[in-house]
Order: structure tokens, then C-alpha cells, then sequence
């Protein structure tokens, strides 16, 4: 876990600030639309308009014209998103994942996040290549990292409008006779857009080498309901009868933050429960980013 993490960290250090004694390539002037950071912090879409020697005059989708010295810009990237009446709605910055489950979207080779699950289980995900996504994550508990998981995710197809992965998430701890591990091996489906998709699931549980023989069903969706708000579900069809696990909230996003606020329930057996809160965080960073 710890390599890992210096894998992510190293990843996110690799985007350099642009601002240097040699003038980087600014992107020529076009209608395309960039996502600009600047040395002071802020952020800004808009589309290039002119290239100076040492400036560069840029207009917003809401058509305000701006002119910013080149030595005083951090980063640059085209802007992942679309326009809606004239404002810009950003991408999604965590598509890879819903609540907890994986989607079968994967990272970009060098992107990565980290984040937090209801507070005490932090994690990262890492970008090794653009169809390989690894995550690691650990409940801490008085100082504890364990038990500690990692999920491998690989990319088998993908178009614009669905994209299938293979994947597996392990949970290891240290046993009286040395490590266990249980976990599930899954596959998953995502079908649709960035703003709108639904997602499909079934997956395996295993204790060592030893697996079930029943699978765990997930259905799951999100749709875009304003600029930086999304709708967000997560359902598990549980072996036999025992029961339904279900949640929905929403998602919260800005151009690397993400933040779900939802609450999860239980139906089954004649029996039931709600309202588990849900409230999770998570921060892209990488070489897209």
C-alpha cells in the first residue's frame, strides 16, 4: 500500500508548472475549449483567442475576454465536458467508481485519486496503464491499517457508449495462521455517457481459494441534474434470499473534488433497516489533471 502511494504521489507530481524560463506550447487560437490554472490558484475555462510573445488573450463561454501574462499560467488541458446554455458543465472528476463499486470506466495511464470513505477508510486509485486501474484502501481505527484491501480493474472493451472491465477486490488481514484473505471477482458493465449511464454487475465471493457458488448481482446509475450535481445509485441483489441492498444520494462535484452525500438501506428475511448515511470524498490529480 505504501508503494502505491508513493507511485500516486510521484504520478501527481508530474505535472510540472508551466511557467518557466523557456515559454511552453500554448495551445493555438480555435474554438476548442481549455481548462486554465494559474499560479495564484485560480481555474477557468475558455477558448484562445490570441498568442502573444508574453500573453495570451483568452473569451469564456459567457464571453468575457481575458488577457493573462504566460509566465503566470501553471497548467493547461483541454476541458473535458460540455456547454449547456452558454455555461460549462465540467466531467465528472471520479467516473471510475460510484459509492463503492467499481464502474467499467478505468483511469487514464497517470491519472489517479484519493479519498476517503465514510471518514475511516481512506484510499487511492492509480492509472498504471489506460486500461489498468489499481486501488488500495484501510479502515483507520486507533492507528490501525488493517484489514487492508487492494482491486485490481482491467478494461476489456470500450466505446463511446458502454465499457465492460474485469476486476477484483481482495480484502487481506493478518490471521492466527498467517494472512486470509475473502474478497469477490467481478465483472462490470458501464452503458451510456459521463452524464448519464447505467452500470451492471456480478461478481463472485471467495474466502482463500474457495468460491461461492452463487453471485452478487449490482445495478447501478447516475445522471447529470445540474452543473455540479449528480444523481447516484447503488444496489446489490444478495445470494439466494437473503435480501437487497440498496442506496441513493448525490454527487457533488467540482473540477478535481467529488463529494457523495447519500444513505443506504437493507431489505430481506421479513426484515429491513434505513437509513445508513453515506458521505464520501475523493480528489483527482495525475497528468490529466
Amino acid at each position: 500500500m505504501r508503494a502505491l502511494l508513493s507511485v500516486a504521489v510521484a504520478w501527481g507530481g508530474a505535472l510540472q508548472p508551466l511557467n518557466s524560463q523557456v515559454v511552453p506550447d500554448l495551445p493555438p487560437p480555435g474554438e476548442e475549449l481549455y481548462e486554465f490554472e494559474l499560479l495564484d490558484g485560480s481555474e477557468f475555462v475558455a477558448r484562445v483567442l490570441e498568442v502573444g510573445a508574453s500573453s495570451i488573450v483568452l473569451i469564456t463561454p459567457g464571453g468575457t475576454r481575458i488577457e493573462v501574462d504566460t509566465a503566470q499560467i501553471r497548467a493547461f488541458r483541454l476541458a473535458e465536458g460540455r456547454l449547456v446554455e452558454g455555461e460549462f458543465w465540467g466531467a465528472d472528476p471520479n467516473p471510475t467508481r460510484l459509492f463503492f463499486t467499481s464502474t467499467g470506466r478505468t483511469l487514464q495511464e497517470g491519472e489517479a485519486y484519493v479519498g476517503t470513505y465514510l471518514f475511516v477508510m481512506p484510499f487511492v486509485a492509480v492509472g498504471v496503464t489506460d486500461r489498468l486501474t489499481l486501488s488500495v484502501g484501510a479502515p483507520v481505527v486507533v492507528g490501525s491499517l488493517e484489514p487492508f484491501y487492494f482491486a485490481p480493474k482491467l478494461q476489456v472493451a470500450s466505446t463511446e457508449a458502454a465499457a465492460l472491465s474485469l476486476g477484483s477486490l481482495f480484502v487481506v488481514w493478518d490471521g492466527d495462521g498467517g494472512p486470509e484473505t475473502v474478497g469477490v471477482a467481478y465483472g462490470v458493465g458501464t452503458f451510456g455517457s459521463l452524464d448519464h449511464a447505467l452500470t451492471l454487475g456480478l461478481g463472485f465471493g471467495f474466502a482463500g481459494s474457495d468460491f461461492s457458488s452463487q453471485p452478487v448481482a449490482m445495478i447501478g446509475g447516475e445522471t447529470r441534474v445540474g452543473r455540479r450535481t449528480k444523481l447516484v445509485t447503488e444496489n446489490y441483489f444478495l445470494p439466494g434470499e437473503t435480501g437487497v441492498v440498496y442506496s441513493g444520494g448525490l454527487r457533488f462535484m467540482g473540477s478535481r473534488f467529488a463529494t457523495d452525500v447519500g444513505a443506504a438501506g437493507f431489505v430481506g428475511g421479513g426484515e429491513g433497516g434505513c437509513c445508513l448515511p453515506l458521505l464520501n470524498f475523493s480528489y483527482s490529480f495525475g497528468r490529466s489533471r
